[in-house]
Parts: C-alpha cells; structure tokens; sequence
C-alpha cells in the first residue's frame, strides 16, 4: 500500500501535532503517524503543563539569561533567542485553541479540566481534539516505521509495516520527525514505555549527526515503589512533608538542602546525585504522615492520591528517573536537517537547551518550533512539486519465520534497562562506562539473531534495536568528556571544566560498519 502526501509527520505528541495542524493550514496535504493514541499516549500527556518564557513579570532578556545559564554554556545561543522571540506567539495559539494558564514569575501553567487531572493530560487532550477534527490531517495509528527513504540526498518517503504485518511505503514531498527522547531505556524513567530513541536511529541511519547525546536529564522524584506506575511526583511539595533515607535520616537535613520545591526547581541535577548516591545505601523515601487531610484534595497531591497507597501509615518509595534527552538532531531555524526535505521537532532536536533544560522548556520548544517546521515543511512540499518518487523498487525487509520467544525479548529488554541505569544514570565513570559498553556489544549482538514470532514481536525487536543503538551513543559520548557539566555527572571528574570541555560532542554513524566517529565543536 502506497500513498503521497505533501507533509508527514511522525509523532503524536505536542510537537507533532502543532507541527500537522501548521502545514495543514499552509494548505499541505497532510499525515500524521503515531504509535499510540494521538495525544494522549505522549510525554507531554504526563506532564505538569509547565511553558517557560517572558511573562508580565519576566523580560525576554531574563528569561534568555535562565536558559542560558541552565544550559551551563552549550546552548546554541541563537535558537535561545529564537525561542524568545516567538514565545508570545506560542501563548497565543494555544489559548486560541481554549487552553488557559496560570501565570507564574517565568512560565505559565497550564489550567487543569480538574484537581486529579494532569495539567499535560488536558493540554494534550485540547490539542488531539483539535487535530482529529482536521479534515485535512490523515491519521495514521498502525504503521511501525522502520527507514526513512532517500532518493539522490533528498527525502523521499517512509519504509515500514502494517499491524498485519505487510509492509508499506509512505511517499511525501516533507518528513517531520516528532519522536521525542529515549528515556525509556533506563529502568527508572518517567516517560511513556516505548520511548526507546526510535527517533534518533531513524535520523542516524539517514545520515545525520546525533549532538550532545551524552546529556540526559534526570527528574529527582518519581515513584519507585513496586507495583506502582514510575510517575513524577511534581511540585509544589508541602513544607510538612519529609524525606528520609534508608536509615531513617533527614535527607534535607543531611545535606543542608533547604526548601525542596527550590531545589527541584534550580538545583536539580545535584539533587538528583544525592539521591542517587542514597539509593545505593537502601530505598529513599518520601514521608506524607504528617501532612493535612486537606491538602490531598489540591493539586499536585491529588493527583498522587489515585496511585491508592497507604500515604497516611507509610513513607512512599522514590527516585530520580530518566526524564528528557537535551542532544539529538541539527536543525536550522526552519527546522530544516542537513538532509534536504527531512525537518524535526520536539525533544529529538538538539541546541536549545545546553548541558541541562530549564524547567518549561521542553512543551515551550515544542510549539514554538512545531509551528515553524510545520509551515516550513508544508512551503519546502510546495516549492518542489511535482516530484514522482520511485519507491515501489526499493528494497524490503526479509520475510522472517517465528524462532524467538516474547521472554528473549522481554529479558533483554529488561537486561538493556538495568545497563543504562547503572553504567549511563545520574552518576557515571570510565569503569561504570566501559563495562556498560562490554555488557551492551553483548546485548547488540543477541538482538541481531532475533527472528521474531509475531508483529508484536517485530515492533518490540526493533525497539530494542533503537534503544541499544541510542545507548551506545550515549556511552561513547560520555566516555570521552571528562568533566561534570549540568545534567552530566562523573564521579571522577567532577568538576565543571570551561578550559577544556566548553564544547559540544557530535557523533556521526557509520552504518557498513556500525560504529560512531566522535567529534568535538565549539560555537
């Protein structure tokens, strides 16, 4: 099954879908692919709804200062500005599709439908509604993407297969990647369950760049207790409640922490080593025994409260987790890839945030760049039609006969999980990175003598494929910087060193061979 478009647009979360409704609105014929419900099935769905930027009480200058300064000098300063520049536009599109904030000093907040609902879940539910009733945006829910398909260094299409297991091309004129990160690849994550990088190795595999892969934020609380949903728990945290250690001791206290919706909010990184290092001793826990019956009614805590446990007898279990990827794609101010054709959006793309992302920046980024990639894409479709692909002679994969079982897959995805976690987390060091590489080539090459038993089975495969790729970029990018910077942490270089590492990795991808080839740029 074959069909053009002037426009596709994979992902389906808030990049993606202002991307779609942009180009559809420059008049592009447009399609939209997501995995799981469009929308809904996102990170941005499991967000607090938090947009950084100038407000009434925050210039522009300020808060391009902020952003500056938590990107601890590796930000691409002009996308900064760029992003400041059209942040009021991006205000104004979404409130013109009904959605309301809250002002704070240097962000807005998104006006949840109710106290139990995440402010995410009611941005992303406004902005779904709105792309499915567009009759110009095609949405496509059961087509596992596997290539992005070239034809003389331009984008021609997109290779992949079907729920049924047949496999399809999807030709167009403009190919938007809104993927998202990988933090899924870590055991301790707060992302959707499949965010396993799938986008960052569709990109490599075309021939692009991956920048600043070794940078992965890590959000310093989320639920850790077994049985429960790994979800965030967001701020503001009330002063009554404690965090305690596995022998009972003051966390806060201990190392002089201060107000804790603070330090989430400005010292997050060191937070997250702290408690880290904490979890190596025993569970770190988060003590609600003492706060007000009340309170539980008010957001964020009633949105904690559906989790069902026993917060009023027990502390809660908690750690960081794997929360947003800063590295990725190189993107011009259109949104344009050095691939001709090829545009991204969202958390794939690399430069706005540096060595750590402000709080807010992400959904920010995500509307501000999804509406100029969007009518960029939809203008670059126009101006060169007509264009006639020959996509039918391309090649496909290899039929496959059922040999592995669903507990391979599931064991070594489990297997992938525990090596990101423990070699490429919150702390690293060359020890800790080189056994994770050994432990990876091993994993690599299991992966390579999967034949899968079903379609189910084939999409999980080639998950783990990405995530197993993504790792190993992230490993040989961490390998090499020998210094402590934002989200990035060596135990044996823990020092921020300007001299030396005030510059950004990039690795290119050798696909005849399979390995990375490092270099370092300095802006």
């Amino acid at each position: 099954m074959e069909s053009q478009k002037d426009v596709i647009v994979v992902g389906g979360g808030c990049a993606g879908i202002i991307a779609a409704l942009e180009a559809e609105k420059q008049g592009a014929a447009v399609m939209l692919i997501g995995r799981g419900s469009i929308g809904i099935g996102t990170n941005a769905a499991l967000s607090n709804g938090i947009l950084a930027g100038p407000t009434p009480h925050t210039t522009p200058e300020e808060y391009t200062r902020l952003t500056l300064q938590t990107g601890k000098g590796l930000n691409r300063e002009s996308r900064v500005k760029l992003v400041t520049q059209k942040a009021p536009e991006a205000f104004s599109l979404l409130r013109s599709f009904g959605i309301e904030f809250e002002e704070y000093t240097g962000r807005y907040i998104v006006k949840s439908s109710r106290p139990d609902l995440l402010p995410g879940l009611t941005l992303m539910q406004t902005l779904a509604a709105k792309v499915k009733d567009s009759k110009g945006i095609e949405i496509v829910r059961d087509f596992y993407i596997t290539e992005v398909l070239k034809d003389r260094e331009r984008v021609i299409g997109l290779k992949g297969f079907y729920n049924t297991g047949e496999e399809g091309n999807y030709e167009a004129l403009a190919i938007v990647l809104a993927t998202g990160g990988g933090g899924a690849i870590y055991l301790r994550n707060d992302n959707q369950k499949r965010m396993f990088g799938q986008g960052y190795h569709l990109a490599a595999k075309a021939g692009l760049d991956l920048w600043d892969m070794e940078f992965v934020q890590f959000f310093p609380l989320a639920i850790a207790e077994p049985g429960l949903p790994p979800t965030a728990i967001f701020s503001p945290h009330p002063k009554e409640v404690r965090m305690i250690n596995a022998a009972g001791e003051d966390i806060l206290q201990k190392y002089g922490v201060g107000d804790l919706n603070e330090v989430i909010k400005t010292k997050r990184d060191e937070f997250s080593a702290i408690l880290f290092q904490e979890g190596r001793n025993g569970p770190v826990y988060m003590d609600y025994r003492n706060v007000p019956s009340s309170l539980w009614e008010k957001h964020p805590l009633s949105l904690l409260k559906k989790t069902h446990f026993d917060f009023k007898n027990k502390p809660l279990s908690v750690s960081p987790a794997a929360h947003f990827f800063m590295g990725g794609v190189e993107t011009d101010e259109f949104g344009k890839t050095p691939l001709p054709g090829l545009f991204a959006c969202g958390e794939i793309v690399w430069g706005l945030h540096g060595a750590n992302r402000m709080s807010g920046n992400a959904l920010l980024e995500a509307v501000v760049f999804g509406r100029l990639v969007g009518k960029h894409a939809a203008r670059y479709a126009f101006d060169h039609r007509p264009f006639t692909p020959a996509l039918k002679g391309l090649s496909k994969d290899a039929s496959y006969q059922p040999s592995s079982s669903r507990e391979s897959l599931s064991a070594i995805r489990t297997r992938i999980k525990d090596v990101a976690w423990h070699n490429a987390g919150v702390v690293r060091s060359e020890r800790g990175i080189q056994e994770g590489l050994a432990r990876l080539k091993e994993l690599e090459r299991e992966l390579k003598g999967i034949i899968p038993q079903s379609v189910s089975d084939r999409k999980l495969t080639y998950d783990l494929m990405s995530a197993a790729f993504v790792l190993r970029a992230i490993f040989t990018a961490s390998l090499s910087r020998k210094e402590s910077r934002g989200a990035f942490i060596r135990e044996d270089f823990p020092l921020q060193d300007d001299l030396h590492w005030l510059k950004n990795s990039c690795l290119t991808y050798n696909m005849e061979e399979d390995n990375f080839t490092l270099k370092y740029v300095k802006d």
